[in-house]
């Protein structure tokens, strides 16, 4: 089954609590956008230790859009299920796999739109999880997506067929049936949800696109 993980992208912790609260019973999982203002202009709410005091069972995956997130990684194992690092940002892709894999914590790998997927080739025994940018602009909401990222997606599933492949940016109702078919796990989805004029409803019809 696709997992439909909404986005949020906040500045302030009150903020994500009370998005998080909107969506608890709908989904299992969401994704915060977690941006310093330097790997991508925007900046965001960023303070791991916040969530300690999030007081929700969905699960949390931090999308670390951010220079050297080696520096701030283990901030990030102890409040989230899965983390999320850019290629284009880490110093030594490695040392991070290496050292998320000695905590509970879920790691996945980010490749802007325009990044190949074969520079993980080094590293793909270590990688159950891929997510793909799907916009040209990584750090802006409501951006449309890019069609390459279609190709993209079959190139990768062909070359490791049992990856978690996800994609984030511009999904929306219209596309993401083609988006499925293309072979992605997750649908990463921002603006289609958070603009909706029922968000309840819209997840459902995310969702019933998978069964």
């Amino acid at each position: 089954m696709i997992e439909i993980i909404p986005s949020i992208m906040a500045h302030s912790f009150e903020e994500i609590k009370a998005k998080i609260t909107r969506l608890d019973g709908l989904v299992g999982w969401v994704q915060l956008d977690i941006m310093d203002g330097r790997f991508v202009v925007p900046s965001t709410w960023n303070v791991a230790e916040d969530l300690k005091n999030i007081g929700s069972d969905i699960r949390i995956e931090a999308h670390l859009m951010m220079e050297h997130p080696e520096e701030v990684i283990k901030d990030w194992t102890e409040v989230a299920d899965r983390i999320l690092v850019h290629y284009e940002a880490a110093n030594d892709l490695a040392a991070i796999i290496s050292a998320i894999s000695y905590t509970p914590c879920k790691f996945g790998v980010v490749l802007n739109l325009e990044t190949p997927v074969d520079v993980l080739n080094d590293y793909s025994p270590n990688l159950a999880y891929i997510q793909l940018m799907s916009i040209a602009e990584t750090g802006y909401g409501g951006k449309k997506l890019d069609e390459k990222v279609y190709q993209k997606i079959t190139t990768l599933r062909n070359i490791w067929p049992n990856v978690r492949i996800s994609v984030d940016g511009g999904v929306n109702l219209d596309n993401a049936p083609k988006l499925i078919a293309a072979g992605v796990d997750h649908l990463i989805i921002g603006s289609a949800i958070w603009e909706s004029h029922d968000i309840e409803a819209t997840i459902k019809k995310f969702q019933n696109l998978s069964t």
